[in-house]
């Protein structure tokens, strides 16, 4: 799996939560020393609600389900972003992620995002401004449906 792959999968998600970055392929291969993958395994979860840990996912290959307190909330697909909350607030994670197959998803650190700031400010803000949409439409949906987490 490359960086490619991954921006393929960000490109193709048609979601109203997609991540709208406007990063170009050569810009993305710069970022993507920052970024690590991870393989992943239906049902070994990639994240635990309730978790203090401050890394975000793109979903590059594979399903997710999503669930809190044991009720599934959501289903992503390739290109999905999942765990910016907690990256960005430090908070706990609010939900549990669980693979539904086998997939490759990457994972940026806050330690390696703030590295990454650092060499390339531009791409950094870019990338923030498309994460930020994201949680900001999954929080207008939460809130619309009465389900704010």
């Amino acid at each position: 799996m490359n960086v490619e792959q991954l921006v393929t999968a960000i490109g193709a998600l048609d979601a109203s939560d997609a991540l709208q970055c406007k990063l170009t392929l050569q810009e993305w291969k710069s970022l993507a020393p920052y970024l690590s993958m991870r393989f992943l395994k239906a049902g070994d979860p990639l994240m635990h609600e309730g978790e203090c840990e401050r890394e975000l996912f793109i979903l590059a290959d594979g399903g997710l389900e999503v669930t809190v307190a044991g009720n599934i909330v959501a289903t992503l697909g390739p290109g999905s972003v999942v765990g910016e909350g907690a990256f960005f607030s430090g908070a706990p994670r609010s939900a549990t992620v669980m693979p539904t197959q086998p997939g490759v998803a990457w994972g940026l650190s806050w330690e390696k995002f703030e590295a990454m700031s650092q060499k390339h400010p531009k791409l950094s803000v870019d990338l923030v401004k498309g994460l930020a949409s994201v949680m900001a439409i999954r929080m207008r949906a939460a809130l619309l449906v009465g389900h704010f987490v």
